[in-house]
């Protein structure tokens, strides 16, 4: 399975220098698996087999195997000795619960930087919103690239807080939950305007962050993460033809 041209492109420009994931055979084959599971596309206690995963991605068993561990850890199958890998349940409600966590961690953070004001840190969330208005005036510009970019913007605001345990959540979150696989999706920043509009909010959140208005800073990327927690919710709710529980989605501050 091989990326093309203008998928590397994209990759390049949303990472800068920092080198972008997937890379291996098995991470690229679990994106593709998990992102249909996501989708709806797996039903739950459907049995992955090997051998034709093997034969529709053209590869040996080996990489199967690692992307299935991989799919594992994200908790989107379950592997069962001498039986193998049969999907999980992955309800909408828990993907907005995932949303709301991610939500309440990362706005918190945007308040605590905005108190300590880290110079290092600043001056890394100057250049991720920088990237993000580079990003924005291409019109041609994928919303994974953009939300990639989005992702690299608010981990600098949880390394600002300077909080550990925080970044630690985030991370195990990030790489043992269905998160890696739900922002590779193009399910938000789908339209120039859409994205237009976060580079302007980043800029916003960045600004109230250098001048210590705490509570500024938290609305501001509370606003922005529950309106991308809304789109993505939406646009999942549309291809797996399920509802999510109201209360998941309340809006903490109005419209």
């Amino acid at each position: 399975m091989q990326l093309s041209d203008q998928d590397r492109l994209e990759i390049e420009i949303a990472t800068a220098v920092e080198p972008r994931l997937p890379r291996s055979i098995p991470e690229q084959i679990a994106e593709d698996i998990g992102s249909a599971i996501i989708g709806g596309r797996h039903i739950v206690g459907e049995r992955l087999i090997e051998t034709d995963l093997a034969s529709r991605f053209g590869v040996s068993r080996g990489p199967i195997r690692e992307a299935l561990r991989i799919l594992e850890r994200r908790r989107l199958i379950d592997l069962i000795p001498r039986r193998g890998a049969y999907v999980r349940e992955v309800s909408l409600n828990s993907i907005a619960d995932l949303f709301n966590t991610r939500l309440a961690l990362t706005t918190s953070a945007a308040r605590i930087m905005a108190l300590r004001q880290p110079p290092t840190y600043l001056e890394t969330l100057h250049r991720r919103v920088d990237e993000l208005r580079r990003l924005a005036r291409d019109s041609d510009t994928s919303p994974m690239a953009f939300a990639y970019a989005v992702t690299r913007s608010v981990r600098a605001i949880a390394r600002g807080s300077g909080n550990e345990m925080l970044n630690d959540v985030l991370s195990d979150l990030a790489n043992q939950t269905v998160w890696t696989t739900i922002w590779k999706a193009p399910l938000d920043y789908l339209t120039p305007a859409s994205r237009r509009r976060t580079a302007t909010r980043m800029g916003q959140v960045l600004d109230a962050i250098e001048r210590g208005a705490a509570d500024e800073a938290e609305r501001l990327l509370r606003e922005m993460l529950e309106q991308d927690r809304d789109q993505a919710i939406r646009q999942l709710a549309t291809l797996r033809g399920e509802t999510c529980d109201p209360y998941r989605m309340l809006r903490t501050l109005p419209d």
